[in-house]
């Protein structure tokens, strides 16, 4: 299967991307948009403070929607710009083509580089739930349109039973399989729950007629998808006026 990046996938993953987070979504002509929402750390969110505004998100931008989303975001300057762009360069290198054009054309500043797009053909993976080690026990939420798997321990591990030690997300968009937020807490690391997560989402998703499997991947993360069979699509940049502070709300990346 050969991927393309076009205006379907963009609009695919910006659904499941936002389903799997809870945030509202608009899509118009080309422009997709998602009302991010700022975690307050007591389970609720709330959509005031900086990045808790309209986000916009174009695929391979003409300059006069550039423009038009540069003077949007001049007038609302805690909203976002993520522009998705084709690019051949090693993995987690910055696209200072695509940030330097749209900071000419917008007036914006590039907050977030080095995360990629990536797919993967969903017939290459398992449909089969992989085997748990006995150290582990698995969760499965299922919500509408998407799944959230939680690995805790079991008394067979040597922290004792109960403790989170892996989660991750995936949500099924027509034929499309979008993966969010796989996080591996510290103390369990390198223990292969980071790919675990992954197979068992994908014989969740895999429940559903999906053809490609879609995600947005650090500069870290992508050494990790590369070897479960994720290729790298485009680059994903981006832009937020120059006065305002993100920070990590203004990222993507599967693994947050």
């Amino acid at each position: 299967m050969t991927s393309t990046l076009n205006d379907a996938l963009i609009s695919a993953w910006v659904t499941g991307w936002a389903r799997c987070r809870g945030y509202r979504t608009r899509h118009d002509d080309g422009i997709h948009a998602t009302l991010r929402q700022r975690d307050t750390g007591d389970g609720a969110t709330e959509t005031a403070g900086p990045g808790s505004d309209w986000e916009y998100v174009v695929a391979e931008p003409t300059d006069e929607q550039l423009q038009t989303l540069g003077a949007t975001i001049s007038e609302n300057p805690q909203r976002l710009l993520t522009i998705v762009a084709s690019a051949e360069r090693r993995p987690g290198d910055p696209d200072p083509d695509t940030a330097a054009r749209a900071t000419a054309i917008t007036g914006l500043r590039a907050v977030a580089t080095g995360e990629r797009l990536m797919t993967t053909d969903m017939a290459e993976h398992d449909v089969e739930t992989p085997v748990i080690p006995d150290q582990f026990e698995a969760k499965v939420d299922r919500n509408e349109g998407w799944f959230l798997v939680t690995f805790t321990t079991t008394e067979e591990h040597g922290q004792g039973a109960g403790q989170v030690a892996a989660r991750g997300r995936v949500a099924v968009v027509d034929d499309y399989a979008v993966f969010d937020q796989i996080w591996t807490y510290p103390a369990f690391r390198r223990q292969g729950l980071g790919s675990l997560t992954m197979r068992y989402l994908s014989a969740l998703a895999l429940e559903h007629e999906v053809d490609e499997g879609l995600l947005v991947a650090s500069a870290d993360g992508q050494a990790l998808y590369g070897y479960l069979g994720w290729d790298a699509l485009a680059d994903v940049v981006v832009m937020g006026s120059a006065g305002e502070t993100f920070g990590e709300n203004s990222s993507h990346n599967t693994e947050n």
